[in-house]
């Protein structure tokens, strides 16, 4: 259990560090953090499954000027729980969506600790041309969003593992019925938020296409990403050049 709590706090704060260290590099999406989880705990599959399901959920969560996104610790915790406790995939998608929420609010207050803490040091840096010290200023933001995410998820995932197995227990059927049946809308919910920020109608097509090749071609998620590739090649070989108009 301890080691298991260990590596679930890693990949935590290996996820969080991105954007304090790399910039936007995708790394601290679901679909990359179950993978990795589910690898690290035996389950690859099932991390697989619950990150692309997480990761239709917060397809259209993007960094907007300073306010970072938080599907870090939701996407960890969730599909270790989900991986070591039993859990249903749609369970841990009811519980990724509170967790993320909760920790929102730890984010938050971590970056008020480094403005409190690092910005006089780098302006006084800045003042005095001193590069490296702008560097470490720098360096340090991260260690503090990897040390926090890594113990509080590591302990998230201790303390989770038994008491969601003693929540579960007494969590009524029904309820827990209705609380899966509602996760199963969250990723329509999360593909049309997205939708509304880039649909255009002349990919409407492409849309259709991707409704009708499941529902009456019985044709599997495989299927239609590959068909989804050929069609994205088809319309780059014949969407015409800006040098062809000119």
């Amino acid at each position: 259990m301890i080691l298991q709590a260990i590596l679930v706090g890693l990949v935590a704060g290996y996820g969080r560090i991105e954007q304090s260290w790399f910039g936007q590099q995708m790394i601290a999406r679901p679909i990359w953090l179950c993978t990795l989880v589910g690898l690290l705990l035996g389950d690859l599959k099932q991390g697989v499954i619950i990150g692309g399901t997480l990761e239709l959920i917060w397809a259209g969560v993007v960094q907007i000027g300073a306010a970072p996104t938080e599907v870090v610790s939701g996407s960890v915790l969730a599909s270790a729980l989900v991986i070591t406790s039993g859990l249903t995939v749609e369970e841990g998608v009811a519980l990724a969506i509170p967790v993320a929420l909760l920790a929102s609010v730890m984010n938050t207050f971590i970056s008020s600790v480094n403005s409190a803490v690092l910005s006089s040091l780098t302006n006084k840096a800045v003042e005095n041309c001193d590069t490296k010290m702008i560097w470490w200023t720098g360096i340090g933001g991260g260690i503090i969003y990897f040390v926090v995410y890594f113990v509080v998820i590591a302990l998230g995932f201790m303390a989770g593992s038994v008491a969601i197995q003693a929540v579960i227990d007494s969590i009524p059927g029904v309820v827990r019925y209705g609380l899966t049946n509602a996760s199963k809308l969250l990723p329509a919910i999360g593909i049309g938020i997205l939708l509304k920020f880039t649909f255009d109608w002349k990919y409407a097509g492409f849309f259709a296409l991707g409704f009708l090749l499941p529902t009456y071609l019985g044709m599997g998620t495989m299927g239609v990403a590959l068909t989804g590739l050929v069609c994205a090649y088809i319309y780059y070989q014949f969407k015409p050049r800006a040098e062809e108009d000119d």
